[in-house]
């Protein structure tokens, strides 16, 4: 009895195991149904979006150096051959090319590959023709350079696919896969049982997890859901997962599913997935333009993508490449011929990946804040969206270097840091930004983030406030430059002096108002503040585009509110826009991952500034480039009208200069990020950084054609030495309705 009663425990207790163990597995094949199908019916194989910079254009006529082609076309990856018989391919003599161009879907558009002929003299395209037939062309545009993807979280490993369709595959691309991984893949339903007897054999003999016996199926489930480990609680649930999918879906949606996802290399940080993806990796070509060979090599590396890989173990790759060959040639997919001409050829791999990405980090930082009000961090990470920037990689470029050069001339403890905008004046499109020293580091943007004090950089805002009020100011309008206190409501005293504690003018220290600026006097600047309105000024700023608080503090007028480089530079755009408000972006359109528009950026404009007094402020900032305190631009750049203004702040902290010609805006601060001093003032820091961009970029001179409304006046014998004709070349422009009594206009 006693015995009996023992085994009826013993068997109460199993079925409760049993039935507690059904449970707990039932329970985990309702989690993980739900999981498999959330992921297919969404179909959330994640795809981050990608950021592309802008396409560079040609047409007759424009301005292009022959050696900036040459540089943006390697950055694309195009390949200089004898003879371009291939889209991506170029050949060169002398000043003449012959390109032979992607093809792309831009956002305004298809663009079909093109075979062309241009020729560059005198760094402007001379001659611009279909290669084939010879007629002209008007305008054309080189596929865009990938800069990267939005990473949400740069700490983290991120993945890159590209999404290809079972249709647009090479011919005979499935067949050759199922032949290497899973010949029996129509037949069953997730699971090999062969697979899986070899696999434990192979285990059990060897005391650990070591094989799989995996199916196509399965080899899903683990890449996309699943760790790499070898477990048999991680084998379990891929098996339970890959009979779920079965269940769900039929085998060309999970051959859909499993091209885009298995997983082939690595690039950096970043895992590349999918087949087509891994293409352009490797073979710097779209998968449906792959020839045999490098179909195997690619189907090879599936079974070990870093054993395998083909730039570090060529041997081992070809030895798997000519493996899967012989195998598609055991099961007649290829003929005796085919399969010794495929074996025959080279790996075809590209020495180092394409130069797809050129790392930004600062301009993606921007892309990103622009992106936010828009798009969720959810769908940037996983919906393939393609985003369209403005960016010009060849003058990213030049600003790295000529921050980076400069710095370690003037600084070689690296304390020293700096941050560089460049925006298109007319279109307000971010074309650089650079927000550290070492540009490729991912970390505090100081383009955008960097807040500090602007010193006389602002100047130009206090004397715009002015002169849009010609009834009372105008640049010659005499401004004391006579030392002041003020005392504020909680006692503090503001005594502002002049950069060299001196007073200027004539015996009353009266200048005028053009000298001010010019020579970027504090004294007479602070007057003429309290003239104009502390309230006055805080409504020129705003409304030329700074969105943040701006308290009517006296010392504004001197740049004591801190503003960030984007902040300065969206002030001086509508400065060097001839008072037109277009604010600064980086994103020109977002397309989702078939090629459909789902967003163009339109650029609004809007006059926030008299065009006249734009216009005198334009011009006496040319003066401070010419003779006022940057005048080392007048021999670091001759023959160009530049205008442009420096800032300094107390006790040298901050160096800062925003300068322009008639097209291109340049905006650069330097600093210290511990806020000590750097001993550098605007002309001494940031100036030069500047003019050594703009050494290097084809530069215009500052139009100064006077608009309606303005007209250029002289006395005689007038305010300032010399100034005594129509023709000295120091006379100043007013507001033909306010011509100041005793002046002339000089016709």
């Amino acid at each position: 009895m006693k015995s009996t009663t023992f085994w009826q425990k013993i068997k109460l207790l199993i079925f409760k195991l049993l039935l507690i163990g059904s449970f707990f597995l039932l329970i985990l094949i309702i989690y993980l149904d739900s999981k498999v199908k959330n992921e297919f019916e969404q179909q959330a194989w994640d795809i981050p979006a990608k950021v592309y910079a802008r396409p560079l254009t040609f047409s007759l006529g424009q301005s292009l150096k022959f050696s900036d082609l040459i540089k943006e076309l390697n950055l694309l990856g195009y390949r200089q051959t004898i003879k371009a018989v291939a889209s991506g391919e170029y050949e060169a003599y002398q000043q003449t090319l012959v390109i032979h161009t992607r093809p792309f879907k831009f956002w305004d558009g298809e663009q079909a590959s093109q075979f062309i002929q241009l020729t560059i003299n005198d760094d402007k395209i001379s001659s611009l023709q279909d290669f084939k037939s010879k007629q002209n062309i008007n305008f054309l545009r080189l596929d865009p350079l990938l800069l990267g993807n939005v990473q949400i979280n740069p700490n983290n490993n991120t993945q890159d696919r590209q999404l290809v369709y079972l249709d647009d595959l090479p011919a005979d691309f499935i067949t050759a896969l199922l032949v290497t991984e899973d010949r029996a893949f129509y037949n069953h339903w997730g699971l090999s049982l062969k697979g899986i007897a070899r696999a434990l054999w192979s285990n059990l003999s060897q005391g650990e997890v070591r094989q799989g016996g995996s199916t196509l199926t399965q080899q899903l489930m683990k890449n996309h859901f699943l760790s790499n480990e070898r477990s048999l609680s991680r084998k379990s649930q891929e098996a339970l997962m890959a009979l779920l999918t079965e269940y769900h879906y039929d085998k060309k949606t999970i051959l859909q599913a499993y091209v885009n996802e298995v997983y082939l290399g690595q690039s950096r940080n970043t895992a590349i997935h999918g087949f087509a993806r891994a293409s352009e990796f490797y073979f710097d070509r779209k998968l449906s333009k792959l020839n045999l060979s490098q179909i195997a090599l690619l189907i090879g590396m599936v079974k070990g993508p870093s054993y395998y890989n083909p730039r570090r173990h060529p041997q081992r790759a070809k030895q798997r490449r000519d493996r899967v060959l012989s195998q598609m040639s055991e099961q007649g997919l290829l003929d005796q011929q085919s399969y010794l001409e495929a074996i025959s050829r080279t790996l075809m791999v590209v020495s180092k990946p394409p130069i797809r990405t050129s790392r930004v980090p600062a301009f993606m930082g921007l892309v990103k804040r622009e992106l936010s009000s828009d798009y969720s961090a959810a769908s940037l990470k996983k919906d393939g969206l393609k985003l369209f920037t403005s960016l010009d990689p060849i003058l990213q470029e030049k600003a790295e270097k000529s921050l980076s050069q400069r710095l370690a001339q003037i600084d070689a403890n690296n304390q020293l840091q700096g941050a560089i905008i460049v925006t298109d004046i007319a279109s307000g499109e971010i074309q650089a930004v650079v927000g550290d020293r070492q540009p490729n580091y991912v970390g505090f943007n100081r383009a955008i983030d960097a807040y500090r004090q602007t010193g006389s950089v602002i100047k130009p805002l206090v004397y715009l406030s002015a002169l849009q009020n010609p009834e009372n100011f105008n640049p010659v309008t005499p401004i004391k430059d006579q030392v002041f206190s003020l005392t504020g409501t909680d006692g503090s005293v503001w005594s502002p002096q002049n950069y060299d504690k001196q007073q200027h003018g004539d015996t009353n220290s009266l200048i005028p108002l053009a000298e001010g600026l010019i020579n970027s006097y504090n004294l007479a600047t602070a007057r003429l503040a309290m003239q104009v309105g502390i309230d006055e000024i805080v409504e020129t700023i705003t409304d030329m585009g700074f969105e943040r608080e701006l308290q009517a503090f006296p010392s504004i007028a001197l740049g004591s509110k801190e503003m960030s480089p984007l902040e300065v530079t969206i002030l001086y755009q509508a400065i060097a826009n001839q008072g037109v408000s277009v604010r600064p972006q980086a994103l020109i359109a977002v397309q989702d991952q078939y090629g459909n528009l789902l967003n163009r950026y339109v650029r609004k404009s809007e006059q926030v500034v008299d065009k006249e007094a734009a216009f005198i402020i334009r011009y006496l900032l040319t003066h401070v480039a010419k003779r006022g305190t940057a005048k080392s631009l007048s021999w670091k750049l001759p023959n160009h009208n530049l205008a442009g203004k420096t800032g300094t702040t107390n006790d040298l902290r901050d160096s800062w200069f925003a300068g322009f010609d008639d097209n291109k805006l340049a905006v650069v601060w330097l600093g210290r990020d511990d806020n000590q001093p750097t001993g550098l003032t605007g002309a001494s820091g940031a100036l030069l950084v500047w003019a050594d961009l703009f050494k290097q970029i084809k530069k215009s001179s500052v139009d100064l054609s006077l608009p309606q409304g303005v007209v250029y006046g002289y006395k005689q014998g007038g305010f300032f030495s010399g100034f005594t004709s129509c023709n000295n070349k120091e006379l100043m422009p007013f507001y033909e309705s306010e011509l100041p009594q005793g002046f002339e206009i000089c016709e």
